[in-house]
């Protein structure tokens, strides 16, 4: 799916959902982060910067101040802050990409490990009724390789999914 096709389903699942939107009063009991980018990268950009300002001053200034340049991008790549990417509540998941989805509205979670040129691992959240939504198929996917310590993300999806669809059948009876 598209960018294009993700702000649709955005759109049109906050209309079609009977519940109103709360992700602030939400509790979230999990999170997930990008994965920080190793320390060594700052040191590598401080020993290029340090070279830069030698070259600077000893040979060329175009040379100096394209390698300061370059120096800087990774000291910055190094020391940025990860951002928050995935949350759990006990309600639901919430996405950088897609928002806040009830588990009431999700079928079931997949997950997928694409190997070779561009490896990476993909979670596939499927939708429930996802005509309604207007989406081409019926699954969400999200990169979920760049996440810090997704290794247990598989059960505690699962098993909130599970208990979440257990709330909404006994409340069926009732």
């Amino acid at each position: 799916m598209t960018d294009n096709n993700y702000t649709v389903f955005r759109r049109n699942y906050e209309d079609h959902i009977s519940k109103k939107l709360r992700v602030g009063k939400e509790e979230f009991y999990h999170d997930y982060y990008e994965t920080k980018q190793p320390f060594g990268l700052t040191i590598f950009g401080f020993l290029v910067l340090i070279f830069a300002l030698y070259i600077l001053i000893k040979t060329h200034t175009l040379y100096g101040i394209s390698l300061i340049i370059t120096g800087c991008f990774f000291i910055y790549g190094g020391l940025k802050k990860s951002k928050l990417v995935f949350k759990i509540s006990k309600n639901g998941i919430w996405t950088a990409e897609f928002g806040f989805i009830y588990f009431r509205h999700i079928e079931r979670f997949e997950f997928y490990r694409y190997i070779g040129k561009h490896s990476s691992e993909r979670l596939k959240i499927h939708i429930k009724n996802y005509k309604i939504y207007k989406m081409e198929m019926p699954f969400l996917e999200l990169t979920i390789s760049h996440l810090d310590n997704y290794g247990d993300l598989k059960n505690i999806l699962n098993n909130a999914l599970m208990i979440a669809n257990k709330k909404n059948k006994n409340k069926n009876y009732r």
